[in-house]
């Protein structure tokens, strides 16, 4: 099987490309099980051993122009990683499809969507005004975005404070614990909105499905939920990240991250071919 340093669906030059790849690998902050630094290269790796044909949305992927744009350099400090990352952004002319790192990365990544709704799918609140001593800390990521004027919605929360939920409540913040999570109601909240900032942390899904995370947690959703979701949705969605993940031995945590890129460009291709 060939195997490349780029994602496997990568068929475009920059300019031309409707879906930009691009990874930002950091992870100063993780508090648990460090390593997402590592999780664009692995994801882009396990891609290869994927079909690009979506069983699921009929789309042949090979159709699509895609540019794997490589990934952004985090070195130095997280405010220049920012500056870089918006830099990039605002080149480019296609959906943008960022693999973290940590979650503290979708800070950075939603610069240049801040008339969206963010919508996050993720086992923690992460409201945290701090944590570790810093405020661009993994567990204050919704809270830095919701700051900076994001409407902010978390879908599959089933970890935090009590703290976080009163700050959820008390600024409108609406959101669904995974037990609760349901692709119809899911949608349904997010309706009246016509722009969406998706992300994924991927350890919103149950640790059966993706055991390599930095935080996981026992009682999470299914993976097909959220594609479904994401189905439902997918008009309305100008651009998304997927996160935390913490590549593991057997490689089905970064396997799973490549198909769900796979799935996500497919549904938002098949509207164009409708």
């Amino acid at each position: 099987m060939h195997i490349d340093s780029y994602f496997s669906i990568s068929n475009s030059n920059f300019e031309n490309a409707e879906y930009i790849i691009y990874g930002i690998p950091f992870d100063a902050s993780q508090s648990f099980r460090p390593g997402s630094r590592f999780a664009p290269n692995a994801i882009r790796e396990a891609s290869w051993n994927l079909e690009s044909y979506s069983n699921l949305f009929d789309v042949e992927l090979e159709l699509v122009k895609i540019c794997d744009a490589g990934n952004i350099n985090c070195d130095g400090s997280f405010e220049e990683i920012i500056h870089r990352t918006e830099e990039f952004l605002n080149n480019v002319g296609g959906f943008p499809v960022a693999i973290g790192g940590e979650h503290t990365v979708s800070f950075a990544a939603t610069g240049k969507f801040r008339n969206c709704l963010y919508v996050a799918f993720d086992a923690h609140f992460d409201l945290r005004d701090e944590f570790d001593g810093s405020r661009y800390n993994h567990a204050c990521t919704v809270r830095r975005i919701f700051e900076e004027g994001m409407d902010a919605v978390i879908f599959g929360v089933r970890s935090g404070t009590k703290a976080e939920k009163e700050f959820a409540r008390s600024n409108g913040i609406k959101w669904l614990h995974s037990w609760d999570f349901d692709v119809k109601e899911a949608v349904r909240m997010v309706e009246r909105y016509d722009r969406i900032y998706l992300s994924l942390d991927v350890d919103v899904f149950d640790p059966s499905y993706a055991p390599g995370v930095s935080t996981p947690e026992p009682f999470g959703i299914a993976p097909i939920d959220f594609i479904r979701f994401f189905e439902g949705v997918a008009e309305k969605v100008v651009a998304f990240d997927i996160v935390e993940v913490v590549p593991d031995q057997s490689g089905v945590t970064q396997t799973l991250a490549a198909k769900i890129i796979l799935e996500v460009i497919a549904a938002k291709s098949r509207l164009l071919w409708q």
